[in-house]
């Protein structure tokens, strides 16, 4: 059976290094589909595509990516500690 695509608003950080500063605007909602969940009781999920390309932010959105239940874009690093990256329209 085939995975159904879900989308959600997609907001980085202005300064990853400092939140204090906010979010990004974007204009353009990613499309995903989710592929499992982590120990934590994270979302695991697939990057498919931007919801409308020709507006979106040029950002370098992750190949997979991870949704917590606060609304937050996180991805996790090679050291395997998970990181803040962006929001969702949930967050």
């Amino acid at each position: 059976m085939a995975q159904r695509k879900k989308s959600t608003g997609f907001y980085p950080w202005i300064d990853p290094q400092d939140h204090s500063k906010g979010f990004k605007l974007n204009f353009s909602a990613v499309i995903y589909i989710e592929i499992g969940r982590t120990a934590e009781g994270y979302k695991q999920v697939e990057f498919v595509a931007l919801k409308q390309p020709e507006i979106a932010l040029p950002f370098d959105y992750p190949a997979q990516f991870y949704l917590t239940a606060e609304g937050m874009i996180l991805i996790k690093t090679v050291q395997g500690k998970f990181v803040e990256i962006a929001k969702t329209d949930n967050a």
